[in-house]
């Protein structure tokens, strides 16, 4: 029997991806609680990526649902569903810093597109560099930064419209364990102030972090269990 979790957030419910006639997530269930720490666990291939996608919205489903705080997301438009990210933190394996704006303008960026005055986008965007030790290299450009300066930025960045939670895909994945470490501390310590934070690890290490794993394993859930 799966844990019984706090006030849902964020579920799938029978939920499956097929991409180009293969099976990445198979009739998957689950439910993430407000201010929860879960982690996704399995091996390459496994869909953990994939359901942190679908749970936010950068991913259809091709059955099943979706819901975010109470909403049939996977009903949602284009449109609705940018509205939906800007209430959420993104750390996608892919995500870049932009290298022609400075670490401060890059970090601004979502508080831009929630529609935030510039000025305020401005204060919101120091206030997330302070938050992740970044406030001295804010009119840097994103190379003259370490990658775990690098990995911090894009934190900054995914907190600054001070988002209720975070999906993180293998946030520490190409840090040493110094960088990690600190990573993983910001995300624990907002973890204490409320948000929720949903991530994927392939780090025995990390995992230590959250409060509740889920193991997925060829498109589905094998097991849960709570830390």
């Amino acid at each position: 029997m799966a844990p019984a979790v706090p006030q849902p957030l964020l579920e799938l419910h029978s939920t499956s991806v097929i991409i180009d006639g293969s099976v990445v997530v198979d009739r998957v269930s689950l439910t993430v609680g407000r201010g929860e720490f879960v982690l996704l666990r399995g091996p390459t291939g496994s869909g953990k990526s994939t359901v942190l996608k679908l749970l936010a919205g950068l991913v259809r489903p091709t059955s099943g649902e979706v819901i975010v705080a109470g909403d049939r997301v996977d009903h949602f438009n284009e449109m609705e569903r940018r509205w939906l990210r800007r209430s959420m933190g993104l750390m996608m394996q892919d995500g870049r810093l932009l290298d022609d704006r400075t670490v401060h303008e890059n970090v601004m960026l979502p508080a831009l597109a929630a529609e935030e005055s510039y000025a305020e986008a401005r204060r919101r965007g120091f206030l997330a560099l302070e938050k992740c030790g970044l406030a001295e290299h804010a009119d840097a450009f994103p190379a003259r930064l370490s990658a775990g300066q690098r990995q911090l930025a894009l934190l900054a960045r995914a907190v600054v419209n001070r988002p209720v939670v975070i999906l993180a895909d293998e946030p520490t994945g190409n840090l040493d364990s110094k960088n990690g470490q600190e990573v993983m501390n910001l995300l624990s310590e907002l973890n204490k102030e409320g948000t929720t934070i949903v991530m994927v690890t392939h780090s025995q290490h990390d995992a230590g972090y959250a409060s509740r794993i889920i193991n997925l394993f060829d498109g589905q859930v094998v097991t849960e269990s709570v830390v």
